[in-house]
């Protein structure tokens, strides 16, 4: 009998977290703008944003980023047996012979707006890895973001980046619910694939082997990014507290999305495609002026060899956000996935606070569990 009264617990609370998922995928958005507050945040923005690239460091700085992705590529271009320099744009159209300092040269001007939504599956304290695919299969991509402060002109250091995104199917890890993949499976809430945390280093620079994201339906293809600072790593290499600098998503170039749909696992997704015209987030964020769309470089004659991403953005480290997360990854101490190879399946219990929605459940079914007790 108590085997049964346990079961019935645990399942009102299941029942509960489902429930509060399901609707969970209203993307949640912070208190809008008012008309003046907007053009204000823009006018400094756009001013900071201005003085910067006028400074010497900022011009040195992005000196060192053409040399930095140019070798990135060359290196991953290498380990795929390819030579031939076949690289494109997401706002270029470039040929074979096209200068790196072109190609790879970035400037300063995603800004993403205080309003712009962390969505709603963010979950904290993952695991600290620059691998974070574990054994997600679809189009390799490799994410190079340099973090600077819009203040000082100046990279972000030990800033932790956490990013996170769908499979090729669509579908969050950690997460179970109606509107993320099969709503049955309660072993996704175990898993932690495709979210990561790794830490800028001397140039403001992190980064992330992953797989280029799937799509959902309402949404367009896109990244979730939290900068985080002054909180702990600990002994199992997750990361835990801190304050937040900045909330935003990182985007793609639509032809990009289209051609990577037509490749499998993308290919299968029966999800309705929502194109970056019709997303009111993307509209929102790059508005202004504001550029979160990654440039990209394919790696090989074809997408499906993998793509280096890459984008350069301006935050300002005096601001406080607070992202509200579903639920955060405690970890077990002993069995953290691995922060080279990214293939190691181990996962530990996420922690979440029961809703007020869960706590009316089970009072309802307390003179039931009393009974069988």
């Amino acid at each position: 009998m108590v085997k049964i009264a346990t079961f019935l617990v645990v399942a009102a609370i299941a029942a509960c977290t489902l429930f509060d998922s399901t609707t969970a995928h209203e993307d949640h958005t912070r208190r809008a703008l008012s008309t003046d507050e907007r053009r204000l945040f823009v006018q400094s923005a756009q001013a900071a944003l201005t003085t910067c690239t006028k400074t010497t460091v900022s011009r040195q700085l992005q000196e060192r980023a053409v040399v930095r992705r140019a070798e990135a590529v060359a290196k991953l271009r290498q380990e795929i047996h390819q030579r031939r320099l076949n690289s494109h744009l997401s706002t270029l159209t470039v040929t074979t012979g096209t200068n790196s300092s072109v190609l790879f040269a970035s400037t300063t001007t995603c800004i993403v707006e205080p309003e712009v939504t962390e969505g709603p599956y963010y979950i904290k304290g993952e695991y600290i890895r620059t691998d974070m695919r574990e054994k997600q299969t679809g189009v390799p991509m490799y994410i190079d973001v340099q973090v600077i402060d819009v203040n000082t002109c100046k990279p972000v250091t030990n800033m932790y980046v956490d990013l996170w995104h769908t499979n090729a199917t669509g579908v969050y890890s950690g997460v179970v619910a109606s509107t993320n993949g099969n709503s049955n499976d309660a072993s996704n809430l175990q898993n932690t694939f495709l979210r990561g945390v790794t830490p800028t280093d001397s140039e403001g620079v992190a980064q992330m082997t992953s797989i280029f994201p799937g799509h959902y339906a309402g949404r367009t293809t896109h990244m979730h990014f939290v900068g985080n600072y002054g909180g702990t790593v600990l002994a199992n290499k997750t990361y835990s507290g801190g304050s937040v600098a900045h909330v935003g998503q990182f985007f793609f170039e639509q032809d990009l999305i289209t051609s990577v749909e037509k490749v499998s696992p993308y290919s299968t997704n029966t999800q309705a495609v929502t194109l970056n015209s019709a997303d009111n987030i993307y509209k929102s964020a790059s508005g202004n002026g504001f550029d979160p769309v990654f440039n990209y470089a394919l790696l090989g004659s074809t997408v499906d060899q993998g793509v280096f991403v890459w984008i350069s953005i301006a935050v300002d480290m005096t601001a406080k956000q607070s992202p509200r997360a579903v639920s955060t990854y405690t970890g077990t101490g002993s069995d953290a996935n691995s922060t080279t190879t990214g293939t190691s399946d181990n996962a530990a219990p996420r922690v979440t606070g029961l809703s007020a929605s869960a706590l009316l459940l089970l009072v309802a079914f307390a003179p039931v569990l009393l009974g069988i007790l």
